[in-house]
């Protein structure tokens, strides 16, 4: 049997619901629903809702819902059962459905066969291993592919595409090699081995890309 997961290996996404007190009821039977709905898709763990407050005629709800990545959660959250099932809702009854994912961090971010949440400078030093090249080499692309786009709009679509990639792809990639230097198993020469091994990546891309011509950056 698996082991349970962790609080780190577990995304949440709060929903706030207002609901006015005429209409509880009815919010209880499509909570439920989407609760059916969600407990039948790949990832999910819980779901649980609370009565925050009553504030006059209106009810106000919070609802969390908890899936093994974010992958599972997005997939969960773009189904077209569920929006079609909202849509009917807030147009009909007036409910409001206003999420927010609940981040704890870049430890998300990780492969999730790493089972113990790292120190968090561990977690900083991947991200900048794998966010540096990736910034460094989207930049003179989206130079070359968006040329009459202004620089704010070409900072919004390199920070989107960067955050992207790292969080989704490389990260995870890359945490699957140093998982025992993220976890603390190895011994204390393996550990040092494994911290020099990142410093020497970032030097070398430094100076690769420090030797590359500046027509290269545009």
């Amino acid at each position: 049997m698996a082991p349970p997961k962790t609080p780190e290996q577990v995304f949440e996404y709060v929903f706030e619901q207002k609901v006015r007190a005429s209409k509880v009821n009815r919010y209880y039977t499509v909570s439920d629903k989407l609760h059916a709905l969600a407990s039948q898709q790949p990832g999910f763990i819980h779901q649980e809702r609370h009565l925050v407050a009553e504030e006059g005629d209106i009810c106000r709800f919070q609802t969390i819902v908890k899936f093994d990545t974010a992958e599972h959660c997005i997939t969960w959250l773009d189904n077209p059962e569920r929006r079609h099932l909202i849509n009917i809702e807030e147009e009909q009854s007036g409910f409001a459905f206003r999420g927010h994912a609940n981040w704890d961090g870049y430890s998300r971010w990780l492969s999730r066969s790493i089972t113990t949440e790292p120190p968090k400078w561990k977690i900083s030093l991947l991200v900048v291993l794998t966010l540096y090249p990736t910034a460094m080499l989207l930049t003179p692309l989206l130079h070359f592919m968006f040329k009459g786009f202004g620089m704010p709009s070409l900072m919004l679509i390199s920070n989107f595409l960067c955050v992207a990639a790292t969080s989704w792809v490389l990260v995870p990639f890359v945490s699957n090699f140093y998982q025992r230097w993220l976890e603390g198993e190895s011994s204390s020469a393996s550990r040092a081995v494994a911290l020099a091994s990142l410093i020497a990546l970032l030097v070398i891309m430094l100076l690769v890309f420090q030797w590359l011509p500046a027509t290269f950056w545009g």
